[in-house]
């Protein structure tokens, strides 16, 4: 599943090519999903939650009508205080529904528009826990003409009816402190249904976690759901439909076992069965990257909506239908169970977080399942070239030109990170982050990404999240080389987006460059690039023939070979500008920079991922000839491992290189 890259590599792969890319619903399913941010930004300008307080519990008992809209329930929440000398606590519930009473130690309450406000008949501090029971009734209605408890049909008038809550809309039908930022431990739901059957089916409720239970009332049933996992409102959820439920078992390499649960349509039945037969190696496949399943104690479920795309709820994700064309629908909001579930953006403005890490699930399963050339062409289908910051700057913002920014965008940014650290690196401190138990089971944001990603690689990383999170756009690269008659190459990179665009001047980033040469080799080579004109020399002792900047694509970028850009060819001296030896080394290397008529300003050693290990500015640069010696140990006096490095002298005309192979 990894790929390794050297710094000098001979490159000859034969690549399976996939034909597997998004599909179209997928796509339609980005734009259909992002609308709901405009009521999310409506509603988050208002209402702000109670942060006087912490939710523990949600014991949601809810009777749906069917088949007319109604709703009513007694809600009983847990909570504690945050602050001291509390006497009143604010909830939110949707207007359209009406709140009959709220149980001690509610003194009194009253309702504006979508927030109740309830007086306490005491003061009450940190450590005690509060429990409020509140009664409601009433005919949801639904955020946009879309969300909301919503009520449809499928098969010619069957009822399908189900609750799509993201990112604000779950007190359009259950009262709760709405929003991402309070994820209660647990939450239990009792959804009481009619006894009516469509095609000889009876109706069933379906929800979050483990059906514990079936009550039979007589003329009505009760399903009970336990759910005890810490989970954010907009996950909780409810689906009614006469469903067929079909299951099988996972048992994961590491010993974890839990059920795969499907409620599809009976018309759909086979569909669905073809439909997620695979999804068991994709849930093997992202334990093995991301860690072990989040909620192994439970279940994984998918539900069927019949209308609409798919909405990740923790634990039952709920979808259009479950068919082989939305498989790579199934997969996004599979790894959406760690990146947003389990591990919960710390408020919208991470929006990216979410969507970003979930499309680029996607990817990793292309290329482990068809081969890196498959995930290239995934990667492809993410490139983004419009304006606006994954970070999203202003929560007024309705967002018209940012439709599909967290999901491609955010993707190829998880990519570029990805070709920043190397593979090894990167996988690792995916792994770090998602298991991090600062972060697992609760919220995260971009700052708490980017510590994690630090703390795992060793790198800092600031430069990459200011230009890829937080500003706009990709840099346009235009290249030129030259070679003198020593073969010496001199490489010309110039970043003209500020001219052309007006752009920021300068994107600082790792970027490969392969040379093809005249006897059919090639080689790869990374260079560190962090002015808007730079000159790199290098020493191949070959023609080239031909230069590819960033041939893999690891950076979201435009990059044009010009010909016509001036390229100084310099003559200098037989031999090499640089002189390593012993190479290969073990403990300690001598190198000793060559050019007479240049000054060496800075020494860098460069691992085979692009990362600059060891770093030492020369502070006597009046010096013409210059002796150096590197023991091998990376900045922090860690011993680097063995392996290919590239030694990299800057001057005060341009950039020399070496490769030089560490041995243990």
């Amino acid at each position: 599943m990894k790929k390794n890259f050297s710094l000098i590599t001979f490159l000859a792969f034969v690549l399976f090519s996939a034909s597997a890319q998004k599909s179209q619903v997928l796509l339609e399913h980005y734009q259909n999903e992002y609308q709901s941010f405009k009521e999310m930004i409506k509603y988050s300008q208002i209402v702000k939650g109670d942060t006087n307080i912490d939710v523990k519990f949600y014991y949601i008992d809810i009777t749906i009508g069917v088949p007319d809209p109604y709703i009513s329930g007694d809600v009983t929440i847990r909570f504690e205080p945050v602050s001291s000398n509390l006497t009143a606590v604010m909830f939110s519930l949707n207007s359209s529904l009406t709140v009959d009473a709220i149980s001690a130690p509610c003194e009194s309450f009253y309702q504006d528009n979508d927030v109740i406000m309830i007086n306490l008949d005491d003061v009450y501090n940190p450590g005690d826990l509060i429990d409020l029971t509140i009664s409601y009734q009433g005919t949801p209605v639904m955020a946009g003409g879309y969300k909301g408890m919503r009520y449809e049909s499928h098969n010619g008038g069957e009822p399908i009816i189900a609750t799509l809550s993201t990112p604000y809309l779950a007190h359009y039908w259950y009262p709760c402190k709405d929003g991402p930022q309070d994820k209660p431990d647990s939450v239990y739901m009792d959804i009481t249904l009619p006894k009516i059957s469509f095609s000889g089916v009876e109706i069933m409720g379906v929800s979050n976690g483990v059906l514990e239970n079936i009550i039979d009332n007589g003329d009505s049933n009760t399903f009970q759901w336990r759910h005890r996992y810490p989970i954010v409102t907009y996950y909780v959820m409810a689906a009614v439909s006469n469903y067929v439920h079909f299951q099988e078992e996972f048992n994961g390499t590491g010993g974890e076992s839990f059920p795969l649960d499907y409620y599809v349509f009976e018309e759909h039945f086979n569909q669905a069965q073809s439909g997620v037969a695979d999804l068991p190696e994709v849930i093997q496949f992202y334990s093995d990257v991301f860690g072990t399943y989040p909620f192994s104690n439970e279940k994984y479920g998918m539900t069927q909506l019949g209308f609409y795309g798919a909405i990740e709820n923790q634990t039952n994700t709920i979808q259009n239908n479950l068919s082989a064309s939305w498989f790579y629908t199934s997969i996004h909001e599979l790894g959406h169970m760690w990146f947003g579930d389990m591990i919960t953006l710390a408020d919208w403005h991470h929006c990216w977080l979410n969507e970003g890490f979930a499309t680029y699930s996607e990817a990793l399963w292309d290329e482990h399942k068809y081969g890196f050339e498959a995930y290239k062409n995934n990667m492809a289908t993410n490139e983004f070239w419009n304006g606006g910051t994954l970070y999203l700057q202003n929560a007024a913002d309705t967002f018209n030109t940012f439709q599909s920014i967290f999901y491609s965008k955010g993707a190829y940014t998880v990519h570029m990170l990805r070709g920043v650290l190397g593979d090894d690196a990167f996988f690792e401190a995916l792994m770090d982050y998602a298991q991090n138990p600062n972060f697992k089971y609760k919220n995260a944001s971009t700052e708490d990404l980017k510590q994690s990603f630090e703390n795992s690689s060793g790198l800092n990383l600031d430069y990459f999240f200011e230009q890829w999170v937080y500003d706009a756009y990709w840099p346009q690269y235009a290249y030129n080389f030259a070679q003198n008659t020593n073969l010496d190459v001199n490489l010309l990179i110039k970043q003209q987006q500020e001219e052309l665009y007006g752009y920021r001047p300068v994107f600082t980033m790792p970027v490969q460059v392969r040379f093809d040469f005249t006897d059919n080799s090639d080689t790869t080579v990374t260079i560190w690039n962090d002015q808007q004109e730079q000159t790199f020399w290098f020493e191949f002792g070959k023609t080239v023939e031909s230069v590819e900047l960033d041939p893999d694509k690891w950076i979201l970028r435009k990059a044009f070979f010009q010909p016509q850009l001036p390229v100084s060819i310099i003559e200098t001296e037989t031999g090499p500008a640089i002189s390593c030896f012993p190479n290969p080394f073990y403990n300690e290397i001598k190198i000793e920079f060559r050019r007479a008529d240049e000054i060496a300003k800075r020494l860098s050693v460069i691992d085979f991922s692009g990362r600059i290990v060891f770093m030492q500015e020369i502070k006597n640069n009046n010096e013409k000839a210059n002796i150096f010696f590197w023991n091998g140990l990376d900045n922090d006096g860690q011993k680097m491992q063995a392996g290919s490095y590239l030694i990299e002298i800057t001057t005060d005309l341009g950039v020399y290189t070496q490769m030089i192979i560490k041995t243990n």
